[in-house]
């Protein structure tokens, strides 16, 4: 699943963004800009950098995933970035991707319902899926939108969806 170009369509709008060296990104993952202490986990400080969705970590038990997601979301990975290498990376802050759905959860894939990225488990440390996502808001605590469903499916094990970022201005 790891590295797969996820774009389908529509304008990308790419920016450059700053990856730290020790981090790895695999192009087709979802990032947040590390911007607020904490988000990676307890006396970790925000340095402004990219990090995929993995790497969202609670302060706490019971912290909710969701908001660091939905908050500090900047777009998709558009290529890799090794680990041991500081460099910028292209990333999509709008256009249509297309991710495996996180299957049990949420609602039914219909055009407009609202798309969110969770954790394994409410309160877990292991961060939030970077390449996996669901509609609606089953999971325990999220409420981590990141666009809208754009192609209805019956029974599907993938989501077409518009990412909103906070670049497009139409994060929810």
């Amino acid at each position: 699943m790891a590295a797969q170009n996820r774009y389908l369509r529509g304008d990308q709008n790419t920016i450059l963004a700053d990856v730290h060296s020790f981090t790895t990104i695999e192009a087709g993952d979802m990032l947040f800009v590390f911007s607020v202490d904490g988000d990676r986990g307890v006396n970790i400080t925000a340095d402004n950098y990219v990090f995929p969705f993995t790497d969202i970590k609670p302060v706490s038990a019971g912290t909710n995933h969701g908001f660091t997601a939905r908050n500090q979301f900047v777009g998709v990975a558009m290529e890799s970035s090794p680990s041991g290498v500081t460099e910028k990376i292209a990333v999509a802050t709008s256009g249509i991707f297309r991710y495996p759905q996180i299957l049990f959860k949420g609602s039914a894939v219909t055009i407009g319902a609202l798309v969110s990225a969770g954790s394994p488990a409410a309160g877990s440390a292991a961060g939030v899926s970077a390449q996996a996502v669901y509609t609606g808001t089953a999971y325990p605590g999220s409420t981590a939108y990141l666009g809208h469903v754009v192609k209805t499916h019956s029974g599907a094990t993938y989501i077409d969806f518009q990412i909103n970022t906070m670049f497009t201005g139409l994060a929810t």
